[in-house]
This record gives structure tokens, sequence and C-alpha cells, in this order.
């Protein structure tokens, strides 16, 4: 069954009615070479070529093979023979029962073979939701090592050590927190345009900021690159929040995702705050290391523009 379901998928268009026709065919063949011993059994060998159609082909393919099996059933083994006339009761009831049986082999085998796509189809994401979750996993504990290692450099000064790994916690924390609302199954379940709008409220929380989020000419996205992106916005919204906003220092936060001329994605995120100073390294810091392995997971690197606000931007290959 698993097989055959497998193959029908492939088998769509003119190549289905074809084969549909051909399982009829052969049925007809094989009540023809056994007319002497199937005299008593009318349709019998009609049944395997209605299931078959179904199956491999289905169900519009199987309901045309029971109707031709039937009116050929009729026309050639019931009497009076070579015609279509109904003699009796028995006709009309013969011809009743096997349409009868006959459809519910259909919707039988539609349903089994609607039941085995559905399975096949979960299956296959629930396999690609672990191979992305494995992923994630992976790329997120080297980003913990690069924030232990990012303490260790500081390990002689003994304050800014404690600084780092107070920082390194609060961060391993907020990517913990935000991966269980991101592996929650219905986190997705009206885009990435909604989540993304939760997580810069929690974000700012009673911070005066007004956040916006524009998405609509972004194409679908991976659930690996929907993750890479929301993590990504968090931390530079947490940036945001803990340098400028708490500060007084800005009030407007924008993201936006759409496709550049090149026909790739541009993802873009900024503040109205005072911006990074020139003298600063922006990649020396913890935040923006943690936003540029991000950035690598989505398959590109974290931009920095210098100037009035912080803008950030990422641009990456669309799947």
């Amino acid at each position: 069954m698993h097989q055959l379901s497998r193959v029908s998928i492939k088998r769509q268009g003119p190549l289905s009615w074809t084969i549909a026709l051909a399982l009829f065919a052969v049925s007809l063949g094989v009540r023809v070479l056994f007319d002497p011993v199937l005299s008593g059994m009318k349709f019998l060998t009609f049944y395997p070529a209605i299931a078959l159609a179904t199956l491999i082909c289905g169900w519009r393919q199987g309901a045309v093979v029971l109707a031709l099996s039937a009116v050929t059933g009729w026309r050639f083994y019931l009497e009076p023979f070579d015609s279509f006339e109904l003699k009796d009761k028995a006709t009309v009831g013969a011809i009743i029962g096997f349409l009868l049986v006959g459809g519910f082999i259909v919707a039988l085998v539609a349903g089994l073979r609607e039941a085995v796509r559905r399975v096949e189809l979960a299956k296959a994401v629930q396999e690609t939701l672990f191979s992305e979750l494995q992923h994630r996993v992976a790329n997120n504990l080297q980003l913990v090592v690069a924030l232990l290692r990012n303490a260790q450099r500081n390990l002689r000064n003994p304050v800014l050590a404690a600084q780092t790994l107070n920082e390194a916690e609060e961060r391993i924390i907020a990517m913990s927190q935000l991966h269980r609302r991101l592996h929650d199954g219905t986190a997705y379940g009206n885009g990435l345009e909604p989540l993304l709008r939760e997580m810069l409220a929690n974000a700012f929380r009673d911070l005066p900021v007004k956040a916006t989020v524009d998405i609509k000419g972004a194409p679908e996205l991976s659930i690996d690159q929907m993750t890479a992106i929301s993590l990504l916005v968090n931390e530079a919204a947490l940036n945001a929040a803990k340098h400028v906003f708490s500060k007084g220092l800005g009030a407007r936060f924008n993201v936006s995702l759409a496709k550049d001329a090149a026909g790739r994605l541009l993802l873009q995120i900024s503040d109205d705050g005072p911006g990074m100073l020139e003298s600063a390294d922006p990649m020396g810091s913890l935040g923006m290391g943690i936003m540029e392995a991000f950035a690598t997971q989505l398959g590109g690197s974290l931009e920095v523009a210098r100037g009035a606000g912080t803008s950030l931007s990422v641009q990456f290959a669309t799947r």
C-alpha cells in the first residue's frame, strides 16, 4: 500500500488515465478468458481493477473503471446478452449491488490512499523539523562557547569578567525562553510578522518605543530561517532596550524584510538612537557577536551602518 501510494504520486495526468483503462482492459480480458468458469460470478474480475485504479491513479479513475465495468457486465454478462435490457428485478439488483460494492471499494481505497499520503507528509515534516532543530541546537551551543570564551579573555579583570559572565547568562536565558516559544507548534501558524511583533512587545515591555515590522514583500521562509531571524531581531531589540530606550535616547525601532534587486533577501533593523561611536568596535561586543552568529546561520554577514541611529542589515539567499 505504501509503495503503490508513492508510485501514484508520479502517475498523474494522461498517464493515470492510460493506466486505469489498461487495468480495465486486463480485467475484461481475464473475464473473457475464464468465461466458462466465471459464468456465475458476472463482475468478479472487475473488482481488483477498480481497487488498483483507485489506489494507483486516484478516485476519479477508479470511478470511471467502475462505470465501464458496470456497463460492460450489463451488456455482455447479464441476460438478455448483448443488450441493455433490464429483464427482471434480478438484473437490476445485480447492477445496483455491483455499483454499491464497487463504490464502497473506491471510497475505502481512496480513503486509505489519502491516509497514507498524510502520514508520508507528516513524516517528511517531522524529519525536516528534527534536522533543523539539530542544526539550531548545534549552532547555539557554539554561540554559548563563544560567550564563555569572551568572558575568559576578561579573567584578568575580575569586575569585567563577572560583568561579562552575568551578561552571558542573561543572553543564554533570553535565548532559552525564546526557543521555548519558537518550538511551540503554533508559533509560526500566522507567519513571521505576528511572532516578531509579540517578541518586540516582550523585549520593550513598558518602554515608550514605537516598533514597526514590515515583511510583507518577503517570500515564504523555512522554519530554520524564521528562527534565526527571530533570534537575531530579539538580540538587537534587547541591545536597543538596554543601551538606547531605557536611557531615553530614542523611541523608534524598525524591522523590515524584503527582496532586493538581485533577488536576495535583505533584513534591516534600525533604531533612532545616537548610533555607534566611530571609535567603537561593534563586532567586539557581546551583543554584536551574538547577532553575527545568527546572521551566519542565515547564510549572510551582519553589516553595521555608522551614523545617526544604529542600522543593521543582513543579506542572504532564499531557499
